[in-house]
């Protein structure tokens, strides 16, 4: 469901005639410490995804609190992927092609004018009713599954993060010869205070989260041949929720020769959750 944040990363929003919507970013890093992440970090990258389109959806009179929205696939490239890369600083979002999906195309620029971010996704909008039944059910079956005791998530620098708190996702092991991790994220390394960047619903695991496990993985996958990079571009399709405070693994289903091109597959429980792919630059 589209839930409007309490504090809005949007602002001097403009509704153009065609309904584009212009707006600038707020560049606050203490109210948005994931900002002094670079740009091409995946929690930035799901960040300004998540807060641009949900806010300047909100100028434009697009959300609809009577409906909820799914989020099926979504797609961004980052043109800003160096160290002197610079943080978004305005952008635009696309004019809404079909009010009855949640369709929507976004860009993003820096103070400069230069190009930081493209972001499409595609969705569909539904009724509450509905949706509420089929979500308790699904939900209630993953929580069935035993609660782990003792999860050993990966030391820090193994996946390339600063604190304990932020590793989600086991060391890599091997099914078929081919790498898979384990991911828990709770409602405690999950969200912040517990969590310095991650924020959410607390309802289930979110896109974000699914995207920094994966970087989170591929980082240990590629510095096995000493590469270190955040992905320039990647593409997520969501076919399920996966929950918070029950395990779920994710494995590599296909990579290239030179490791720039990963694709990787969230399970939980007997469920296919999600596909994602990464695209690297170096």
């Amino acid at each position: 469901m589209s839930n409007i944040p309490e504090n809005q990363f949007v602002h001097d929003c403009v509704v153009m005639q065609d309904g584009a919507v212009a707006f600038r970013c707020d560049t606050d890093q203490l109210k948005w410490p994931w900002l002094t992440l670079p740009p091409a970090h995946n929690i930035v990258v799901q960040s300004v995804n998540y807060f641009a389109s949900i806010g300047a959806s909100h100028v434009a009179g697009r959300i609809d609190p009577q409906k909820w929205t799914a989020l099926t696939s979504f797609q961004w490239q980052t043109f800003a992927c160096g160290a002197d890369a610079r943080p978004a600083t305005h952008g635009v979002v696309d004019p809404q092609a079909d009010p009855d999906r949640a369709d929507y195309g976004i860009s993003l620029f820096d103070a400069e004018g230069a190009p930081v971010y493209r972001f499409t996704g595609a969705g569909v909008v539904f009724q509450n009713r509905d949706f509420k039944s089929w979500r308790a059910k699904a939900r209630q079956e993953i929580m069935a599954l035993p609660v782990p005791e003792d999860f050993l998530y990966a030391v820090p620098e193994r996946v390339g993060v600063t604190t304990a708190i932020e590793s989600l996702v086991s060391d890599l092991s091997y099914d078929q010869d081919m790498p898979v991790v384990e991911v828990l994220v709770t409602s405690v390394n999950g969200f912040r205070p517990g969590h310095p960047y991650h924020d959410g619903s607390g309802d289930h695991v979110n896109s974000g989260h699914l995207c920094d496990a994966a970087q989170q993985m591929a980082h240990m996958i590629r510095s096995q041949a000493g590469r270190h990079a955040h992905p320039c571009a990647g593409r997520v399709i969501f076919k399920r929720y996966v929950e918070l405070d029950r395990p779920f693994r994710l494995s590599l289903t296909d990579i290239s020769a030179d490791q720039n091109d990963l694709t990787l597959r969230f399970t939980q429980g007997q469920y296919h959750c999600a596909d994602l792919t990464f695209q690297y630059a170096d």
